[in-house]
């Protein structure tokens, strides 16, 4: 227990103040503090038989003494002027320190005793137990809360909640330690993640008596159990193309052809839980829903999933192989058909090679196809079936057929070849049987060698012509009904025309070997490759290009109404605008025998220079050139030129165009070659 105790003097008396604490009060969190106050003398003649002085002292603020008090110290020791006891409430977390005064006043002849004071720091109450750990984990598995006490004898009352569930009452009673667990259905409060909070609170008692505050320890972590994920019944998966699902087995697909439904069925959340994404995949395409179509552009065995995720951030799958069998349009490979005879009877057989793509699913074709070979007369485009064969399924097709002895040696017939399953488009191919050979026919205007005239008005050749000497068409040749070009664009061997004067004169389309020509690029020689490209219906627009001979270079100009424009010179990266001599300075003077020194740029905006300089000043700063504006970089920058020794020496390049000497150079020789900068 505290105790206080204070003496204070005036020189003739002291006045002595003493405060004990003597007891607690737990439950009601308060102290019992005695006090007395008194008068002991310091000299053997002391008195005051008046009652005019005046003693006070306070505890805590409380004026516990305060009376008028006479006194006679001529034969006693000391005198009380009064005692008592005060209950002090604690703090709410059981400290104290109480304020203490005291004084006396008109003490007779003898003066004051002014207040005097101090502090006293009563026990501190033990109060509310604490809550030192809660252990948790998951739902439905035990929680167990540890409480500290600050009295043994205190006991507890412990409630817990759940995402703000309302508090749920665990009793009375509890000593260091409780027990609980929190039932499944709370998971239907833990819906957006798969974590809840969990709070606690412990109260108080003594007896019945409740102390202190309530202790609360909230936000606590505890999960929904790792089994509680969403539900998915299913993954189907079907035909979209109507025409397949006619024949092809359930499960099975065609690549390039079948387009897969793939939907999720009954997709649902636990415990409160929604869904808020689901993933169809089919062999690494994505589609973020719960239905998709995918093209099977794959064959093999393919793996289907369907994954779905809820609010928890759960998920679910269900996987499924499915077939997708491969397979390729009708191809014709090789089609002939010729009359029998040598060409000469009517009797046409033809050969045929071909591939298909059978679909043979539980030992079934699924994919049998089509073959036709078909004629018509020419001209008459009129098909008629002289091989038909049905539900076929031989994959490779490599085979002759008799297409029949009713084709009149008079006549030409063109011959089709057709060939269609049941996923694609039929594929055919047509070719032209002559009319039997002959020497030499002929009817009315019409005439024809190696076979029968087939055009009014014309004579016929069925047989290649070897013409001995020249032919001259006057009115033209054609082909397949087309008039052949007669333009010349380059010499009958596809080598350039060769051409000599004047380019302005030059405005025939065509490819040209030029020497000695006039207004050409004025950067060039006079010799060249041109050529000209020209207007549909006039000639006085066209287009030059030109390529000089000594040169990577390449020129363009228009001829507008008769009208040239300048050579535009035409670059690409890694050509050069050509060799510019430097201006050196200070006495530097060109290494002709090694090169002058020289820069260029590229399109891209490389520099480079070239050449071999010596004899000038080599102190540090001094200048060896400058590059004109177009060649300077935009930012101060070094390089490494080449000294006599074959060593470095150290040049800068300011953005001024000066080019500088840093170090090391020699006045012998300063090798420019190899030295670049990009602008």
């Amino acid at each position: 227990m505290a105790n206080f105790s204070k003496t204070t003097s005036n020189g003739y008396v002291r006045l002595v103040f003493q405060v004990s604490e003597v007891s607690t009060n737990i439950p009601y969190n308060t102290s019992q503090v005695d006090y007395h106050l008194w008068l002991e003398r310091n000299t053997s003649y002391v008195f005051d038989l008046y009652e005019e002085s005046l003693a006070e002292a306070e505890i805590n603020g409380t004026r516990v003494i305060s009376k008028y008090v006479s006194f006679d110290l001529r034969d006693k020791e000391w005198v009380s002027f009064g005692k008592g006891s005060i209950t002090i409430p604690h703090n709410e977390e059981g400290s104290k320190t109480i304020s203490i005064r005291a004084r006396l006043t008109n003490v007779a002849t003898f003066g004051d005793i002014g207040w005097f004071s101090g502090t006293l720091d009563l026990s501190t109450i033990p109060r509310a137990s604490s809550i030192s750990s809660v252990v948790a984990t998951e739902l439905e598995q035990p929680i167990t809360v540890k409480i500290e006490k600050k009295v043994s004898e205190f006991r507890h009352q412990v409630w817990w909640q759940v995402n703000d569930s309302g508090w749920n009452d665990l009793g009375t009673g509890h000593d260091t330690s409780v027990q609980f667990t929190v039932p499944i259905d709370y998971a239907d409060r833990i819906t957006n993640s798969d974590t809840g909070l969990l709070d606690v609170c412990v109260r108080t008692f003594r007896g019945n008596d409740r102390i202190g505050k309530d202790e609360y320890q909230r936000g606590i972590g505890i999960k929904v159990p790792a089994s509680i994920v969403p539900t998915l019944e299913d993954v189907t998966i079907s035909e979209r193309t109507a025409k397949l699902a006619e024949f092809i087995p359930v499960g099975n697909f065609v690549k390039d052809k079948s387009v897969m439904r793939i939907e999720a069925i009954n997709a649902a959340g636990s415990h409160g839980s929604t869904i808020v994404s689901t993933e169809l995949t089919v062999d690494n395409l994505v589609v973020r829903s719960t239905t998709g179509d995918f093209p099977a552009n794959k064959a093999g065995n393919l793996e289907v999933t369907a994954k779905i995720i809820d609010s928890r951030g759960r998920t679910a799958t269900k996987s499924k192989i499915i077939k997708v069998w491969d397979y390729y349009a009708p191809k014709i490979i090789a089609f002939l058909a010729n009359r029998t005879g040598n060409g000469t009877n009517k009797t046409i057989i033809a050969s045929v090679a071909a591939n298909v793509s059978p679909l043979v699913i539980d030992g079934v074709n699924r994919n049998p196809y089509t073959l036709k070979i078909q004629y018509s007369a020419k001209k008459t485009n009129r098909w008629i079936d002289a091989v038909n064969l049905t539900n076929e399924t031989t994959e490779r097709i490599n085979r002759q057929f008799d297409c029949g002895a009713f084709y009149e040696i008079s006549k030409a017939y063109n011959i089709r070849l057709v060939i269609q399953d049941k996923l694609s488009d039929l594929v055919d191919s047509i070719l032209l049987v002559r009319s039997s050979r002959v020497l030499w026919a002929w009817g009315d205007n019409r005439a024809a060698v190696g076979g029968f005239p087939e055009l009014d008005g014309h004579f016929e050749s069925f047989l290649p012509v070897a013409f001995h000497s020249s032919l001259n068409v006057e009115e033209g040749i054609m082909s397949r009904g087309r008039p052949i070009q007669e333009f010349a664009l380059t010499s009958r061997e596809g080598k350039s025309l060769k051409y000599s004067g004047d380019l302005n004169n030059l405005r025939n389309a065509g490819s040209y070997h030029a020497t000695g020509v006039q207004h050409n690029p004025a950067e060039t020689n006079n010799y060249g490759y041109v050529n000209v490209i020209t207007h549909s219906n006039d000639s006085s627009y066209c287009v030059q290009f030109y390529v000089p001979f000594n040169s990577d270079q390449f020129f363009m100009r228009r001829c507008d109404s008769n009208r040239w424009s300048d050579w535009i010179r035409i670059v690409t990266t890694g050509v050069d605008t050509g060799w510019k001599t430097a201006n050196l300075q200070n006495g530097w003077q060109h290494r002709t025998e090694y090169g002058e020194v020289r820069y260029s740029k590229t399109v891209d905006g490389i520099v480079h220079f070239k050449g071999v300089a010596r004899g000038g000043k080599i102190s540090k700063e001094t200048v060896i050139l400058n590059l004109p504006e177009e060649y300077r970089p935009k930012n101060q920058l070094y390089v490494f030129a080449m000294n006599d020794s074959f060593g470095t020496a150290a040049l800068s390049i300011s953005s001024d165009g000066r080019v500088v000497i840093k170090n090391n150079v020699d006045a012998s020789w300063l090798g420019f070659d190899n030295v670049s900068f990009k602008i």
